[in-house]
This record gives C-alpha cells, structure tokens and sequence, in this order.
C-alpha cells in the first residue's frame, strides 16, 4: 500500500498540473501534455536504469547482503548524474527544434519554453528516484510515500500560487505549473538524501565508512547491466504512447485535450497496478535472493490476481462514469465528445495494461530483462506504432484509431509477458 500511494502520488502530481493548467484553455492544455508526454519519453530510459536499483537492493537483501545495498544506492547516484547530463542535451535539442514535430501553431509556440524549464527538473527527480528505489528494495516504503505526498501538496499550492497569481505570488500561466513542477522535484530530491544520510532507522544499512569509488564501479557495472534492459523496456512502452501523442498533435488541439485528460485519467488507475507490481517485484527479488522457487510462484499469482480484480474495479468506473470525471477537468465543450469514447478504449487497454506491468516488473524482480526489453520492443514498435499510425491517421481513425493501435500493443505485451515469466520461473537454476 505505501509503494501504491507513492506511485500515486507521483502521477498525481500530473493530474493536479492538468487540472489547473486546463483551465487556462485547450490550447494551454495541449501544450502543457506535449510539453510532459515528450520529457518522459525521454526519461524513460533513465528511470529504467534507477528501477533497477530496487530489483539489485532486494536481492541483496534477500542474500543477507544489507551493508553492501549502500554502495548500490551510491552507483545509482552517480548513474543519476551522468544520465542527466545525456537527457538534459537531448531535451535541449528537441527544444531548440520543436518545430519538426509537426505540431499545431499553438503547441509549437508554448511548449518549448515550459519544456525547457522542467528539463532543469530532471537532476532532482532522478536523484529522488534514486532515494526511493533504495528505502523502496529494503522493503522501508513508507519513506518515498511520505516525501511523494510532500511534494504532491508542495507542487499543488506553488501551482495555485503561480499558475494564477495567488498568495503574492506573480501570474505565470503555463510557466508558473513548470516552476512548481521544478522547485517541488528539488524539494523531494533533498528529502530523501537527507533521510537516507541521518535516518537511525537505516543505521543498520549505512556502512561505517563511506563506499569507496572501487565498491561504488563494481555496484555500477551490476546496475547498468540490469537497467540498460529495463531502461530499453520502459523507453519502448514510454516512447509508444509518446510517439502516439505526437500522432494526436497533428489533428488538432481539441484531439490532443481529449487525449490528455483521458490518458492522465487511466494513467491514475495504472499506477495503483504499478505499485502491485513494483512490490511484487521486490518481494520476488528477495525471493530470488533465497534461491525459493514456491516463494516466488506464490507473490506472481498473488500480484497477478489482484492487478485483475482492480482494473476490472476500474472499469466500471471509467465506463459509467466518463462525463462526471471529464467535466472535472472544465474542458471546453468541444472537446467533451472526443473524450467520453476515449474513457471506453480506457477500461479496455487498462487491463492489458496492468498485466503487462506485473509480468515486466516480476521478470526484473528474477534478472530476466533482456526477454521484457525484447518484448516491448516488438509489442510497441513492431504492433502498436505502425497500427496507431494505420488506424488513425492512413483511415483517419483519428484519436480512436491512435488509441485502438497501442491497445493491441497492450495485449500483446501483456500475453507474451505472462508467458515469459512463467516459462523462465520454471527452469529457474541457481547453480
């Protein structure tokens, strides 16, 4: 439950973003999601590589290696560092070119300076990414929850103060939901070190002296062997959706809201089912770490099965109640009849979704990446993106055509994922 209300915490964070943003105009809402949907495609493989720090942690922990976890956590700092540097440049590219996309007037002329700003936000959010993966892998997941929701009512009153110009704070539109966005990354990143540094209850976990930069390689070369994987994984589910909004962009500013809303929505549903699946991954990993093959079959049924049961759950809530959730976000009017079907194609993919999440992450939680990376792979660029492309834009399927394209990716992805881990669960050796 804390991990759930972490990942929760940290999607609400956009939620909360397009809320306010939205009621600036669907112009500023479209904009905003560009700007969002294209600095995560990018991070995609730079929070692969930092979601291997919990899978490294918990199975050090399972093998009753708890003081050499510190070291790991110091490599996925340094790997922080150097990733940033690499993302910062390629966001700045993408910026000082936004014009290639192909996107509408409105968005070509907003986004660049909103991206540019939370691309400064990208140091912080790794490093915090980093904390959180570390208390997250020795199973202390109450302390990312805590800083998440800091940062979520941090975010949320800096938006409503510079978004709008309350509190004496000046009136940046768009602008102000970046800098909020920037100082509460900041703010989480700073928490967590400090906690990690001080906390008497990871005393046990901090050695007595500092790793030395020998320990910190050895960690180093463990971690990008197991993220550069997992980072390939994310990117190829990550950048599909990405690539897809970009697709959207190209029909128009009220397409693109009605994608925006529909897909922070169900992105809200997903990440309850990602934190099912983030701790069944470290609970597999411990597992893993004590060679306990039965261990492991029980937490992939247990996660399997209430993954299911919840996005069913949320189904039902996206199809009898699409008008009331849309209306939330006081999208103009035009918008609300392209958003209402997108909430069906929602419940549908939402499921596959999940699935996919829990078999992607329990493959990690065994050091089984390179299948997932392979998977995604052909699941999203080799399915999703050409079927996208065919059905919304060859057909003119518009959004609906787009959305139906990375639906089937979905179920594929989630097909093949079951199956993987399940094959590879049973000729496990530890010889």
């Amino acid at each position: 439950m804390p991990i759930i209300m972490g990942q929760l915490g940290i999607v609400l964070m956009g939620v909360a973003d397009t809320l306010m943003v939205g009621r600036l105009g669907k112009d500023v809402l479209a904009a905003a999601n560009q700007a969002n949907s294209i600095f995560f495609m990018v991070s995609s493989v730079t929070f692969g590589v930092m979601f291997a720090i919990s899978s490294r942690v918990s199975i050090q922990y399972g093998e009753g290696m708890r003081q050499e976890t510190f070291a790991t956590y110091r490599a996925g700092q340094v790997a922080a560092m150097f990733l940033f540097l690499c993302q910062f440049v390629l966001l700045e590219i993408i910026i000082r070119n936004f014009e290639w996309l192909g996107q509408a007037e409105s968005i070509n002329r907003l986004t660049p300076d909103f991206l540019r700003i939370i691309n400064y936000s990208a140091l912080p959010m790794l490093l915090s990414t980093a904390s959180r993966q570390y208390t997250d892998g020795l199973g202390h997941t109450k302390v990312a929850m805590s800083i998440t929701f800091g940062g979520l009512a941090l975010n949320v009153l800096l938006n409503y103060g510079l978004i709008y110009g309350n509190m004496g704070l000046p009136a940046m539109g768009m602008q102000g939901a970046a800098w909020a966005t920037l100082i509460a990354r900041v703010g989480m990143a700073l928490s967590g070190i400090w906690y990690i540094r001080y906390s008497g209850f990871l005393a046990a976990y901090r050695p007595g002296i500092v790793p030395s930069w020998s320990e910190i390689k050895v960690q180093m070369s463990a971690l990008w062997k197991l993220g550069l994987p997992v980072g390939l994984q994310t990117f190829a589910e990550w950048a599909c959706f990405s690539i897809s909004g970009l697709m959207v962009g190209w029909l128009g500013t009220a397409q693109v809201a009605a994608h925006a809303v529909a897909l922070n929505v169900a992105s809200v549903a997903y990440m309850v089912v990602s934190g099912l699946a983030v701790a069944g991954s470290i609970l597999v990993g411990n597992a893993f770490g004590e060679k306990n093959r039965e261990a492991i079959r029980k937490v992939a049924h247990a996660t399997f099965f209430i993954v299911v049961l919840f996005q069913m759950f949320t189904a039902g809530i996206f199809i009898f109640f699409s008008e009331r959730i849309a209306g939330w976000y006081g999208v103009e009017a035009e918008v609300m009849p392209v958003i209402l079907p997108l909430f069906l194609l929602a419940a549908l993919f939402q499921l596959a979704d999940g699935i996919q999440a829990g078999a992607m992450n329990l493959l990690r939680g065994i050091t089984d990446v390179k299948w997932s990376s392979l998977i995604s792979v052909i699941s999203y660029w080799v399915i999703s993106l050409p079927a996208s492309y065919v059905l919304g834009i060859m057909l003119d399927g518009k959004v609906f055509g787009i959305w139906t394209g990375f639906t089937l990716g979905l179920f594929m992805a989630a097909a093949f994922g079951v199956w993987r881990f399940y094959h590879r669960l049973n000729r496990l050796s530890w010889e």
